[in-house]
């Protein structure tokens, strides 16, 4: 069995500009920014006054968003928060998307991720710039000490990048770990089956018994390891007949349900936490460009 953790698949590519290359990761992205520009006409038709149904969600989700820009940017910055809704959604849907089969997640592209993070600090430089002027901001990398200004510059540079390989890295790695494993319970599946149907019909027969016998065994004392081992055996002994009659041949039983778990772990949990923890980071480096402006003293 061969397995395959390359990059995104390049379907064509567009004669402009020497030559622009589509990607599954370039399809996925436009069909989440489809969706989210679609969602967003939808969601915000015909507002009414008295909310109802779906529209008490969206506004409570985005009351939510709205809270968290401002304990984490401050009041002061509460406008930013369309553009950390983008991020966050857009993250979220680029990692789920993958758990459709046949499309790729956009995340699990550091040519993705890597954009948002440079996004993300082309604002922040602009910003500081705006506030400081440009010698002031080249005055900060010289902060606290002169000597700091190598450190200064190379962390300057290493923020965009930690945070486009954090993103990539957790969602792409899961993909792999999920290739990896699905690769060896293959392999293990393809040994075991074989050395089961070597044996022609006794050996499966033997093992359905065995597993009856342990299944019976298991509902007069319920223990849990008759359970697990007529289980097994059981389910050994019947895929073993089926191997044998031709009716099963070559299909991976050992690679069912833990690859697809994994997955969904991978794709939902870990999307989720990474989708927050960009969002999160890119929040506290813009507030740190924005502080509140300064308030003239009372008389």
């Amino acid at each position: 069995m061969n397995m395959s953790v390359d990059g995104a698949f390049i379907y064509f590519t567009l004669p402009i500009f020497g030559g622009i290359p589509i990607t599954q990761t370039t399809v996925s992205s436009l069909l989440v920014t489809i969706f989210l520009c679609t969602a967003s006409v939808m969601l915000g038709k015909n507002l009414k006054k008295r909310p109802d149904g779906v529209q008490v969600m969206v506004e409570k989700g985005v009351m939510m968003l709205q809270n968290m820009v401002v304990e984490s940017m401050g009041a002061h910055n509460v406008h930013w928060t369309p553009f950390i809704g983008t991020i966050f959604l857009s993250s979220i849907c680029g990692s789920f998307i993958g758990l459709t089969g046949f499309l790729r997640s956009s995340t699990a592209d550091i040519s993705c991720t890597m954009v948002w993070a440079i996004m993300v600090s082309v604002i922040i430089w602009y910003n500081s710039i705006k506030n400081n002027g440009f010698v002031g901001w080249l005055k900060g990398f010289t902060e606290p000490i002169v000597v700091m200004t190598p450190m200064n510059i190379v962390s300057e540079i290493a923020q965009p990048v930690s945070m486009g390989f954090r993103h990539f890295g957790n969602v792409a790695g899961g993909g792999v770990i999920t290739t990896l494993i699905y690769t060896a319970l293959s392999l293990a599946s393809a040994a075991v089956m074989n050395l089961i149907t070597a044996s022609g019909w006794a050996v499966s027969v033997v093992l359905l018994a065995a597993g009856a016998a342990l299944l019976v065994l298991w509902k007069k004392n319920g223990k849990l390891v008759p359970l697990i081992f007529g289980i097994i055996c059981a389910v050994l002994g019947f895929f073993g007949l089926l191997e044998v009659t031709g009716l099963l041949t070559g299909v991976p039983i050992l690679a069912y349900g833990i690859p697809a778990v994994l997955s969904c772990y991978f794709d939902l949990f870990s999307g989720f936490v990474q989708a927050y923890v960009f969002t999160l980071l890119t929040m506290v480096y813009i507030a740190g460009s924005l502080p509140e402006p300064e308030t003239a003293p009372a008389e």
